[in-house]
């Protein structure tokens, strides 16, 4: 039996769950802050005396994207070092050379390494600010 149509039926109707159930969190969650707007100072005293831990926080950090920019930033460097790293240093097909040890250590360890190096250059840059 072949299970290609299968498959490809049940990732399509997943991802179209998955939109829907994005949207209608998205619509609960702004349901909520239009309802903490709407109510009084009172009420919302009254409200942060029943939970202690309740805190309403609407701003978003505009430094929340700068972590993962530099992640990939640093992996796509990884990547590069590796692909000029196969093609100068094992001219021609560079994956059948000899040393395929050499070549499976550039191809795991540069990404990860430039994406580490990314993550400190963003450490740093929330650091800073």
């Amino acid at each position: 039996m072949e299970l290609t149509p299968i498959l490809i039926t049940a990732v399509i109707f997943y991802f179209i769950y998955a939109v829907w159930n994005r949207a209608a969190t998205r619509k609960e969650r702004l349901r909520f802050m239009e309802t903490i707007a709407s109510m009084t100072p009172d009420s919302l005293a009254a409200f942060k005396e029943l939970n202690p831990q309740w805190e309403l926080n609407v701003r978003k950090d505009p430094r929340g994207n700068i972590r993962p920019a530099c992640l990939l930033i640093g992996l796509g460097i990884g990547l590069l070092i590796v692909w000029l790293g196969l093609t100068s240093w094992f001219p021609g097909s560079g994956f059948g050379s000899p040393s395929d040890a050499v070549n499976g250590f550039l191809m795991l360890a540069s990404p990860l390494l430039f994406g580490g190096i990314g993550l400190l250059v963003a450490y740093f840059i929330e650091r800073k600010h």
